[in-house]
C-alpha cells in the first residue's frame, strides 16, 4: 500500500516535471520570437549600433534569466521530492509502529484469552468433578435408604407374621376354651352355677375369669380382639408405606437434606407441587441438625401437622424465592405414634 502511494506521488511530481518543461517550451518559443524580431531589426539597416547593444543585452538578460528560472525549478522540484520521500518514509516508521503495537495487543489479548480459558477449563473440571462426586453421593444415600426401607419392610413383615402367629394361637386358646365352656355347660345340671338374672349383681365384684364367663361373651370378646388385631396390622401396612405426591397428615414420609436450601425437604415426585420444609424446631424429633457434624443426610418420619406459608423477605432462612409458597411440616418418628405432639394448630404462616 505505502509503495502504491509513493509510485502515485512520484507520478504527481513527473507530472509537474512536465508541466514546467511545457512552460519553458513556451518561454523559449517566446525567446526565438523575439529573436527572430531581433533577426529582423538587425537587418534593417536604419538600426543604430545602440539598439544593438540593447538587444544583446537584452539577449544576455533573457539566458540568464532562463538560467535561473530553470535552476529554480529543478531545486524546486528536488526539494519536493526530498519532502515527500521524507514524508513516507516517516508515514512507512509510523505505520510500522502501530503495526508493532497492534501485534503486541493482540498477543497480549490472546496471552489472556488463554489463560481465562485455562481457567475456565480449570473450573468446568472442578464443577464436572463436584457433580460426578455428588451423583455419587446421591446414589449413595439412595442406596442406604433403598437398603433401610427394604430392612424396615422385612422386620415389619417379621413382625406382622409374628401378629399374626400370636393371633392365631390366642384365637385357637379361645376357641379351644369356647369348647371347653360349651362342654361343660352340656355336662352341668340344670339350674347350677348359671346366672338367671333374678340375682342382683354387685358392682364390686371382681370381673370374672374367661372360664366363669358365658360363650355369648366370650364371642364377644373374641370379636373386639379380632377387630383390634385387623385394626394394628392396617396401622402396620399404613406405616410401612412412604407418601411421595399429596402428603396428609399420618403420612409415612422421607426427609432429606438439600444443600442448596440448607434444610431438611420431603421427597416430592411431582413437580408442579408445593415444596414441603422440615420445620426447624422439629428437627431434634427426628434426631436431624443442620450443623455439619450431626447433620444426616435423610431420614423417615410421620407428618403430625403442616403450616401453608409465604416468604415475606428476601433473604429467608429457607432460601426461597420472595412471595414463593410453601409448606412447614412437623414430623415424628413412624415408631412412635403414641408421642405427644409439639406442633401447633396448622394455619396460614409467614416465616421470615
Amino acid at each position: 500500500m505505502e509503495k502504491k502511494k509513493l509510485a502515485t506521488q512520484i507520478e504527481e511530481l513527473q507530472a509537474q516535471a512536465a508541466s514546467q518543461s511545457k512552460l519553458l517550451t513556451e518561454r523559449e518559443d517566446s525567446l526565438k520570437k523575439i529573436q527572430r524580431d531581433i533577426d529582423l531589426l538587425n537587418s534593417d539597416q536604419t538600426v543604430n549600433e545602440q539598439h544593438r547593444q540593447q538587444l544583446t543585452n537584452l539577449r544576455q538578460e533573457i539566458e540568464q534569466r532562463k538560467d535561473k528560472e530553470k535552476t529554480f525549478e529543478l531545486e524546486k522540484l528536488r526539494l519536493d521530492k526530498d519532502k515527500l520521500i521524507q514524508e513516507i518514509e516517516t508515514k512507512a516508521k509510523l505505520r510500522h509502529g502501530e503495526m508493532e503495537r497492534t501485534l503486541d495487543q493482540v498477543q497480549d489479548l490472546n496471552s489472556k484469552l488463554e489463560a481465562n480459558l485455562v481457567v475456565l477449563q480449570n473450573k468446568q473440571d472442578s464443577q464436572t468433578k463436584e457433580v460426578e462426586e455428588e451423583r455419587e453421593t446421591t446414589a449413595m444415600f439412595k442406596a442406604e435408604a433403598e437398603r433401610d426401607i427394604k430392612l424396615q419392610k422385612q422386620n415389619a413383615a417379621m413382625e406382622l407374621e409374628e401378629l399374626k402367629e400370636q393371633a392365631g394361637r390366642r384365637e385357637a386358646a379361645f376357641q379351644e376354651r369356647i369348647l371347653a365352656l360349651q362342654t361343660e355347660i352340656q355336662n352341668r345340671p340344670s339350674g347350677s352355677g348359671v346366672n338367671t338374672g333374678d340375682t342382683a349383681t354387685d358392682p364390686a365384684a371382681p370381673s370374672p375369669s374367661p372360664d366363669q364367663l358365658a360363650p355369648s361373651q366370650l364371642a364377644v370378646q373374641l370379636r373386639d380382639q379380632a377387630r383390634e388385631i385387623e385394626s394394628l396390622r392396617t396401622a402396620r401396612a399404613r406405616s410401612l408405606q412412604i407418601a411421595v405426591t399429596q402428603f396428609q397428615k399420618g403420612d409415612t414420609v422421607f426427609f432429606y437434606y438439600d444443600e442448596t436450601k440448607s434444610n431438611y425437604l420431603v421427597a416430592n415426585v411431582s413437580p408442579n407441587e408445593y415444596q414441603y420444609f422440615l420445620h426447624p424446631d422439629n428437627l431434634g424429633a427426628l434426631g436431624l441438625s443442620l450443623d455439619p457434624p450431626g447433620r444426616k443426610p435423610w431420614a423417615i418420619g410421620v407428618i403430625k401437622d403442616k403450616e401453608f406459608c409465604q416468604a415475606r423477605k428476601v433473604n429467608n432462612r429457607f432460601k426461597v424465592p420472595e412471595g414463593r409458597k410453601f409448606y412447614r411440616v412437623y414430623a415424628q418418628p413412624r415408631d412412635s405414634n403414641n408421642a405427644p405432639s409439639n406442633a401447633p394448630s396448622n394455619s396460614a404462616r409467614n416465616p421470615d
